[in-house]
């Protein structure tokens, strides 16, 4: 304490006296104040205080989240994170909730908080946010039979040109993240902002250091109290980072939509691309320049985060398994003969292996212990008795359910066949669905949440699949790739909080696939 008071002293006394002030608050509030909880269980309890159950929280959350589940499995419990305590729903309840009106339980209100939007800086304006789901499901989603080639192209443009030479006969050492932020970015901007600029290094390289500084900042900020991050923002290189990358991008996009509307005027063809269906529905919509930026960049570091993040993971379960390597390469040229090369949405459809591993890989590797995070923006009182007072903040334990064995066989068996034998009705259906293809890597139920649930769940996620897949099986047919010698492992992931990330600082062994094999 000593030291960051002289620290932020040498700064400003006016800080040093506002972090005096918000410290004694931040100790008052440890031991003090109405539980608005009180009828809901408390799972940590004997951690001790709220700030000794935060730290637990960040620590290991999992532990606590597979606590209360074995606990209070069909109830409603509750614990304490790193924004205070979250409560947490059983599964019969999430139907109810999910019917609610946004006036009642607000999603916007739960990312503002998760996202730390007041420090970042960046959040969707909710008008925005209603326009772009729109443009979303109306032009991207419904179009996607139509913009796959240009995606198929692009991959595997991308994927040449941004992993090293790897020749045939030596192996090459990659930090597979790094190229992956690359070439998403550039697949992804191919259908944001058309084939001239999706290469542009002033955009890639804004673009990608936005989103990478955006989730850095939020760890960060998540390890300081909420009562102390007033100050600890300043403690926060990447926040400044945000800013910059922020102010750089839209410097970018600002004369590529003044030369779009001028376009517009002139009633000449236009591209067909995902800034231009925003610019087509802007004026009646009321959306302006600024606003069409900020929702591109918003757009991009949502496409780049989630799809980098899990094709790393699915290559990482991959790379320890050479026989599934192979069995995926198979069946990726098998369906490429079948449709003479072409990788079209009836193609995707046909990896049924490949689409079974990325839902395995998303059962085993979850982005985030949660999902159907809402804010309660009125008080609300459940079937069960359960009082949900206003403010609160509620969620679904989404990893503990994966790890269900009631829901899911052997659960800690990481088995890329899972979703396919279920598919395929090879594998007796424990949730007995009508609709096998519930268990497609794009499907969202109560039981798999990795895509959300309800009318909020990632409009996107249909493009995020196509991509995901196309980026590796045009990586799988053109290289090999194996763990770094003595290493037979999978890489372990990074955990803090909820978050669960791979480590992305790992390389795997690369080399070009021989012309004879490929």
């Amino acid at each position: 304490m000593e030291q960051v008071l002289a620290l932020i002293s040498k700064r400003s006394p006016v800080i040093a006296s506002i972090f005096v002030l918000l410290t004694t608050v931040f100790l008052l509030s440890r031991y003090f104040g109405s539980d608005v909880y009180e009828q809901i269980p408390l799972v940590g309890k004997e951690l001790g205080n709220a700030e000794k159950r935060r730290k637990a929280y960040l620590d290991h959350a999992q532990d606590i989240y597979q606590k209360g589940y074995s606990r209070f499995k069909n109830r409603v419990f509750r614990l304490t994170g790193t924004d205070g305590d979250r409560i947490v729903l059983p599964r019969h309840l999430v139907d109810e909730v999910k019917d609610l009106p946004d006036d009642y339980i607000s999603i916007n209100k739960a990312f503002e908080k998760m996202n730390e939007e007041k420090y970042i800086k960046f959040g969707q304006n909710p008008d925005h946010g209603v326009f772009l789901v729109h443009v979303i499901r109306a032009d991207l989603t419904r179009n996607l039979n139509r913009i796959n080639p240009q995606l198929a192209a692009e991959a595997a443009f991308s994927v040449i040109n941004e992993l090293p030479p790897c020749d045939c006969d030596d192996w090459t050492p990659v930090v597979i993240y790094e190229k992956l932020l690359r070439i998403v970015a550039i697949v992804s901007g191919r259908i944001f902002l058309g084939p001239e600029l999706c290469r542009e290094e002033a955009w890639l390289h804004h673009a990608i250091h936005f989103t990478v500084d955006v989730f850095r900042a939020i760890t960060k900020l998540k390890q300081w109290h909420p009562l102390l991050r007033p100050i600890g923002q300043y403690f926060i290189p990447e926040l400044r980072g945000v800013a910059e990358h922020r102010r750089k991008a839209q410097e970018f996009l600002k004369p590529v939509i003044l030369q779009r509307r001028e376009m517009m005027r002139q009633g000449g063809p236009l591209p067909d691309d995902m800034l231009q269906w925003m610019l087509n529905k802007a004026e009646e919509s009321n959306v302006g320049d600024n606003g069409m930026s900020e929702m591109l960049l918003g757009l991009s570091l949502a496409a780049i985060h989630t799809t980098t993040m899990t094709t790393t993971l699915a290559l990482y379960d991959l790379v320890v398994r050479p026989d599934l390597v192979q069995e995926i390469r198979e069946e990726i040229k098998s369906v490429l003969a079948a449709n003479n090369g072409v990788i079209s949405l009836h193609a995707l459809y046909d990896m049924k292996l490949l689409d079974s591993l990325l839902k395995e890989s998303q059962r085993t590797n979850v982005s985030s212990l949660v999902r159907f995070v809402r804010h309660v923006d009125k008080p609300v009182t459940l079937s069960d008795g359960t009082h949900l007072p206003a403010g609160a903040i509620i969620e679904s334990p989404h990893k503990v359910i994966l790890n269900d064995p009631e829901r899911y066989s052997n659960p800690e068996t990481f088995d890329p066949y899972r979703f396919m034998n279920l598919r395929t009705g090879n594998t007796a259906d424990p949730l007995n669905y009508n609709n096998k293809e519930q268990y497609q890597f794009v499907t969202v139920t109560k039981d798999f949440m990795a895509f959300g649930y309800g009318r909020h769940a990632c409009p996107g996620r249909f493009f995020a699949a196509n991509e995901i897949k196309l980026i590796l099986s045009r990586l799988l047919v053109e290289y090999d790739i194996k763990m770094p010698e003595n290493i037979t492992e999978r890489y372990a992931n990074i955990t803090s909080g909820l978050d669960e990330m791979p480590d992305t600082t790992k390389e795997i062994m690369m080399r070009r696939v021989k012309s004879d094999e490929g």
